[in-house]
């Protein structure tokens, strides 16, 4: 991970990321992370965070966790508006949606 990936995940999961297993995916260098093993065989199950900065160039970022249908990490899913690869943020908002993790 790099240190943007890392700083994302940090303050979505606010747990030691060093122990996950990650794995880049292929998105054009927005730097989606897809999260622990047999990544492919598994479902995306919902939202659980979403991180809101903008980009160097002031183009709006979403970085979205999500869980598998089982309720285990499952990607870090972030998209760049104009779909052009990730530079660097500043932070602007984190939002957590209702589930069954926030209440």
């Amino acid at each position: 991970m790099n240190s943007t990936e890392i700083e994302i995940m940090t303050k979505l999961l606010k747990i030691d990321i060093s122990l996950l297993l990650v794995n880049p995916i292929n998105d054009g260098g927005m730097g989606s992370l897809a999260i622990g093993d047999n990544y492919e065989n598994r479902q995306l199950g919902q939202e659980v965070a979403e991180y809101i900065f903008k980009d160097l160039d002031g183009t709006p970022v979403s970085a979205s966790l999500n869980i598998d249908k089982q309720g285990n990490l499952y990607e870090l899913d972030i998209w760049k508006v104009d779909f052009s690869r990730t530079q660097m943020y500043t932070y602007k908002r984190i939002r957590f949606p209702p589930s069954i993790y926030h209440t």
